[in-house]
C-alpha cells in the first residue's frame, strides 16, 4: 500500500482571505467624511493591516515548509486532500493562482504610500516579506496551481529551498502551529532561507 501525506496538514483553516479583509478596511476608510477621521481611523486599522499582512506571509511559510517535509526522503507518496486535483477544465482556464499573493505583494506599495499619506511616516517594507512573497510565487508557478500534483515525486520546491539545510524540528513546529492555532510561530521559530 502506498504512504500517503496530507496536502494541508491544518494550517489552511488559520490563514485568513486578505483580499476580502483589505477591501472591507478600506471599504469603511472611504465612508468616513473628514480627513481627519481617516487619518485617525487608518492609525487604528494599521495594526490590524499588518497583523493580516504577516498571517498571509506566515501561511506561505507553512506551505513551502510543509511540502520541503513531505518531500525531503524522495520517496514517493500519495498526496491526499489536494482541492485543485480535480478541478473541471471551464475552471482551469480562468485559475489564477497566483492572484492571492500577486494582490499582496501589489498591496504593500499601497501600504508604504497610504502610511506616509495618513501618518507623514515612512513605513519600510520587512525583506523577508518579500523574500516569502517571491519564493511563493516561484511554489506556485512550479506546481502550476497543484492542478496536477497527485504525489510527493509531483511536488516542486524552488531550489534555494529544497538545498536548505533547516536546523529546526520543522515537523513539531508545525505541530506545535496547528494545536496552538498560530501561523506566527512559523516566522517566530524558522530561520527561513533568503532567495539567491
Amino acid at each position: 500500500m502506498t504512504e500517503t501525506v496530507l496536502f494541508d496538514p491544518g494550517i489552511g483553516e488559520l490563514v485568513i482571505d486578505f483580499n476580502e479583509y483589505i477591501n472591507e478596511v478600506y471599504s469603511k476608510l472611504r465612508s468616513l467624511k473628514t480627513p481627519h477621521q481617516k487619518r485617525t481611523n487608518f492609525k487604528l486599522y494599521f495594526p490590524k493591516i499588518k497583523k493580516a499582512i504577516e498571517n498571509n506571509i506566515n501561511f506561505y511559510i507553512g506551505c513551502l515548509i510543509w511540502a520541503y517535509i513531505i518531500k525531503k526522503d524522495n520517496s514517493e507518496k500519495e498526496i491526499i486532500g489536494n482541492v485543485f486535483l480535480n478541478m473541471p477544465q471551464d475552471m482551469i482556464k480562468e485559475y489564477d493562482y497566483l492572484i492571492q499573493v500577486n494582490f499582496i505583494e501589489q498591496y504593500l506599495q499601497t501600504l508604504k504610500k497610504d502610511y506616509k499619506f495618513f501618518t507623514n511616516q515612512n513605513f519600510d517594507i520587512p525583506n523577508n516579506w518579500l523574500n516569502i512573497l517571491s519564493a511563493y510565487k516561484d511554489f506556485l508557478t512550479l506546481n502550476k496551481g497543484f492542478i496536477g500534483t497527485k504525489t510527493t515525486k509531483d511536488l516542486e520546491l524552488p531550489s534555494f529551498i529544497s538545498e536548505h539545510k533547516f536546523e529546526e524540528d520543522l515537523e513539531e513546529i508545525i505541530k506545535k502551529v496547528i494545536s496552538e492555532k498560530n501561523l506566527n510561530l512559523l516566522s517566530e521559530n524558522i530561520n527561513f532561507p533568503q532567495k539567491g
